[in-house]
């Protein structure tokens, strides 16, 4: 009889504890995908548009996607989607790797000074 208890008791014990494990487990998995998610949200980036990885992206609300179309800024600046920016007095010149032009047409690099040529986010 006592084996019996015993058995039951360890076999319960050992259910509870795999029962444990897999609410952590799941928990963990929730947080990695909510890291993913964030991942390819940008909210330091100001609206705007930015050059990524040779391509032009655009920033809205926190948002990353690939320029698709020409974009006016409130300024009266233009940008291409080559990354030729043209400004209202006509001066013309292409946004490099890392800068970022916000809605109000203020350029600015988003990369960090020391950085090895790679651009980071």
């Amino acid at each position: 009889m006592k084996k019996m208890k015993k058995i039951i008791l360890v076999s319960s014990a050992l259910l509870f504890s795999v029962a444990s494990f897999a609410q952590s487990d799941t928990t963990d998995r929730q947080l990695k995908m909510d890291t993913i998610k964030n991942q390819t949200r940008h909210d330091s980036h100001p609206d705007g548009v930015m050059m990524m990885n040779s391509k032009m992206m655009l920033v809205k609300s926190g948002e990353m996607t690939i320029l698709e179309k020409e974009v006016t800024m409130t300024d009266g600046t233009k940008v291409m989607i080559d990354g030729t920016i043209l400004r209202k007095d006509n001066t013309k010149m292409m946004l490099k790797e890392g800068q970022h032009i916000d809605m109000s047409g203020k350029i600015t690099s988003m990369k960090k000074e020391g950085d090895s040529g790679k651009t980071k986010y």
